[in-house]
């Protein structure tokens, strides 16, 4: 056996180790404060936007609106934002329509963005160049009114998942969301008694290397196998071939009050004990789970 040379490796891979734990030790803090929005793809917002705001009576964000080929409107739902929209050029082209919606990506707020970006720097996550959107600020100013950064190993054909600040000069979120939730609250949740989204379920046909991923981006799951993200949704993981973000699940105050309303409205697909599955040929093919 070659003596020297086995204590050199053993040496080598003692400085990589204890390297890497260097790289990972100079991390700053939590990269991600919680999810800001889930964005909802759809050919046929307005039909959502109606249901959300109108029939669930969730508060609105902003309006349904077009501007420059795109297509959006928000509804709060108490902790975080869902965005409704569909591109209706891209590159000046018309966009093929599908029968189908889809939640299409997730906005992550970071801690200030700045320490983000070193941080996926120092871990080893990529991330692509900052992209600022510029426009005319609430004083009448020109400037950055929010900064998206998107990172691709998290993304997939039909989903993205990127970073997303906004500007303080242009907007609060944490204050905004504070606002809408206060809204539902005085709503009493509007007919379904809705009072947040719980969780946010992403599908993975290769689980155990995006589970390694969202750990070095999130940290350690929790006890029930998620990751907790602040005042917002958690994230979960699970195996399944659709490889895309399968489904949200909604937290009410009472899934007696909810199947009442629901079954009035032929939007029940199925209910147990411990949650209600609202009926997805309803909802262009969403699926949207309620717990309590």
């Amino acid at each position: 056996m070659n003596y020297p040379r086995l204590v050199l490796l053993l040496i080598l891979s003692f400085a990589l180790a204890t390297g890497a734990f260097a790289q990972i030790s100079k991390r700053k803090g939590p990269i991600v404060r919680q999810v800001d929005r889930i964005l909802i793809e759809s050919d046929d917002p307005k039909a959502l936007f109606s249901f959300f705001s109108a029939d669930l009576q969730l508060p609105e964000a902003w309006p349904l609106a077009e501007n420059q080929g795109y297509i959006s409107g928000g509804v709060g739902v108490g902790n975080v934002t869902l965005e409704l929209y569909r591109y209706t050029q891209r590159n000046g082209a018309p966009v093929r329509k599908s029968a189908e919606a889809h939640i299409a990506g997730l906005a992550l707020e970071p801690y200030p963005l700045a320490d983000a970006l070193q941080d996926l720097k120092t871990i080893g996550i990529p991330f692509s160049s900052p992209e600022p959107y510029v426009s005319k600020l609430p004083d009448g100013s020109q400037g950055v009114l929010w900064t998206t950064v998107p990172l691709p190993s998290f993304s997939k054909s039909r989903t993205s998942i990127f970073l997303y600040q906004y500007s303080s000069a242009f907007l609060k979120a944490d204050v905004t969301r504070r606002q809408l939730g206060n809204r539902l609250i005085l709503n009493n949740g509007g007919p379904l008694g809705i009072q947040s989204v719980r969780e946010i379920v992403i599908a993975s046909t290769n689980f155990e290397k995006e589970k390694a991923a969202w750990k070095l981006l999130l940290g350690e799951p929790n006890a029930s196998g998620s990751w907790s993200l602040g005042a917002g949704p958690a994230i979960r993981l699970v195996q399944d071939p659709t490889d895309q973000i399968q489904s949200i699940v909604i937290k009410v105050q009472s899934l007696q009050q909810a199947r009442k309303f629901l079954k009035n409205k032929q939007l029940l697909r199925a209910v147990t004990a411990k949650e209600i599955l609202l009926a997805p040929s309803r909802l262009q093919h969403l699926y949207i789970t309620l717990e309590e």
